[in-house]
């Protein structure tokens, strides 16, 4: 009889105990908020501290609650600028770095050749075609070092299509240093050309392989005396396999 006692008031203990603890519903907790130098904080992630006592020798805690953590807000931009047209190396790329911490940076190019210290924030000279940069970011948050990395595929394109050369009509001979030759833009990207240039009368002045508006142009200066202000006639071959381009030039002497 005493041992189905004990046994019933043990059950009764135990039933008893389980109906006190009532089970609590725990709330997440915390949030994320943006700082005015552009980091953001976590505070609390989970579950917030409850304690619930129940008599005198026990305390239930529940939950737990995370460190606080940072988040840095990082951003890399490249920004390319295509080249004039086909064939030309013109083509730029700059990288925009956004961090709110002090930082050192890297940039990798690929091909490396165009930027061996792996110290260039912009590139430039550069032919249409495809480059990579991996840009590595290092800040310190606290004691603590850090490297974020980021890795940009950037394509410089010739969306102009083929170089144009751009034939400047007007000469003047004043010697202020402003049309004072007959100028053709982009000449130097066909190297083997053929400029022609006649009189009203069609008599040869000039005939010059290779003009590149610097050392071989026209006038001469050997000339500028000879030449009466008036229209002049010119041929121009570009060396490339296609038709001559013909025009006029006007040469006004003050």
């Amino acid at each position: 009889m005493k041992n189905i006692l004990i046994i019933f008031l043990s059950f009764v203990c135990i039933r008893y105990n389980a109906q006190t603890i009532t089970p609590n519903v725990i709330n997440s907790a915390g949030g994320n908020w943006l700082m005015s130098n552009g980091m953001t904080v976590t505070d609390n992630v989970g579950e917030p501290f409850t304690s619930t006592i129940y008599n005198t020798n026990h305390i239930i805690t529940q939950g737990f609650l995370q460190n606080f953590v940072i988040g840095q807000v990082f951003s890399v931009t490249p920004m390319p600028s295509d080249v004039s047209c086909k064939d030309k190396s013109d083509g730029t790329i700059s990288m925009a770095v956004s961090c709110n911490l002090p930082y050192t940076v890297q940039y990798k190019w690929s091909p490396q050749s165009i930027c061996p210290l792996n110290n260039c924030s912009q590139v430039d000279s550069l032919k249409a075609g495809i480059y990579t940069v991996t840009t590595q970011i290092t800040y310190t948050v606290g004691a603590n070092q850090y490297d974020s990395i980021f890795v940009n595929q950037i394509t410089i394109t010739d969306a102009n299509g083929p170089c144009k050369v751009k034939i400047y009509t007007g000469v003047t001979l004043n010697g202020d240093g402003v049309n004072d030759v007959f100028t053709i833009d982009n000449i130097s990207e066909f190297p083997n050309n053929h400029v022609f240039i006649y009189n009203r009368w069609g008599v040869l002045l000039f005939d010059q392989v290779g003009y590149d508006n610097v050392n071989k142009v026209w006038p001469r200066k050997d000339e500028d005396g000879k030449l009466t202000g008036t229209t002049y006639f010119y041929i121009l071959y570009l060396g490339d396999g296609s038709g001559p381009i013909k025009g006029w030039i006007e040469l006004m002497k003050e």
